[in-house]
């Protein structure tokens, strides 16, 4: 299974939303975005996967997007770097390879 996630950085941290699906998380550092991308997914679709089955996540930046912009009503500096992820979800054994 393959899911994609798209990130930015605003107010001091990372947001991550999958495209596809309903999951949205949080990280203060990349490091802890990526933590809560494998968490989040593994708990949404624990009904939904079998024990031998393994989740491919696809993470990429993108700007932050404008409905969030139009709350605040600010201009946020624009995301100057890119960043591309792809690691997979083992259930079984709960290691990642980035």
């Amino acid at each position: 299974m393959l899911v994609e996630f798209k990130i930015f950085y605003y107010d001091e941290g990372w947001t991550a939303r999958a495209t596809d699906h309903g999951i949205v998380t949080q990280g203060e550092t990349i490091g802890e975005l990526v933590d809560n991308i494998i968490e989040a997914t593994e708990l949404y679709f624990e009904d939904e996967i079998g024990p031998e089955e393994q989740i491919t996540i696809n993470v990429t930046t993108e700007p932050v997007p404008d409905f969030i912009l139009e709350l605040d009503e600010i201009d946020a500096e624009p995301l100057t770097q890119q960043l591309e992820l792809t690691f997979k979800v083992d259930r079984n054994v709960k290691a990642t390879g980035c």
